[in-house]
C-alpha cells in the first residue's frame, strides 16, 4: 500500500508539472513565441554587425584620408600663379581627321522620295488607299483562303 500511495504521488506530481510547464498553450502559440524571440535576436545581431561594419568603415576611410593629406603635404607647391594646363611632355599628337556621316544608299536611288519632297512621290497602280473600305479593295487569287480550309 505504501508503495501504490508513493507511485501515485510520483504520477500526480508528474502531471501537475506536465501540465503547468507550457501555461496552457498550444502548439501554435509556442511556436509564434519562439519565431518572435528568434526574430528579435536576428535583428539584434543584425544591427550589432551593421554598427561594426559602419565602424570599419570610417576608421578605414579615416585613415585613406590621413595618408592622403599626407601625400598632398609632401608635394610641392605649385609655382607662382597655379598649375599649368596642358603642359604635358612629349610629341604634339594631331587629331584624327573626321569623316562625313556616310550617306544612305536607299534615299540616291532613284524614284526615292527625298526629304522635303514629298509630292515626288508617286502613286502604284493598283494600290488600295486608306480611304477605302476593306470590300472594294481588289484581291489577289489564291491570297486569302475561303471557306476556313486545312
Amino acid at each position: 500500500m505504501n508503495k501504490k500511495m508513493l507511485f501515485a504521488g510520483a504520477l500526480a506530481v508528474a502531471g501537475f508539472i506536465g501540465l503547468t510547464a507550457f501555461d496552457g498553450k498550444t502548439l501554435a502559440q509556442q511556436k509564434e513565441e519562439i519565431a518572435a524571440a528568434v526574430t528579435a535576436k536576428l535583428e539584434t545581431l543584425r544591427s550589432e554587425k551593421a554598427a561594426e561594419c559602419d565602424a570599419r568603415v570610417q576608421t578605414e576611410a579615416t585613415t585613406r584620408f590621413e595618408a592622403w593629406k599626407a601625400e598632398q603635404a609632401a608635394a610641392p607647391a605649385p609655382a607662382k600663379g597655379g598649375t599649368k594646363k596642358g603642359t604635358a611632355k612629349g610629341p604634339k599628337v594631331d587629331p584624327l581627321p573626321t569623316k562625313p556621316a556616310p550617306t544612305d544608299p536607299q534615299k540616291n536611288r532613284g524614284g526615292a522620295v527625298q526629304p522635303g519632297n514629298a509630292e515626288q512621290q508617286k502613286e502604284r497602280g493598283g494600290a488600295a488607299s486608306p480611304t477605302q473600305a476593306p470590300e472594294q479593295q481588289k484581291k489577289r487569287g489564291g491570297a486569302a483562303k475561303q471557306g476556313g480550309g486545312k
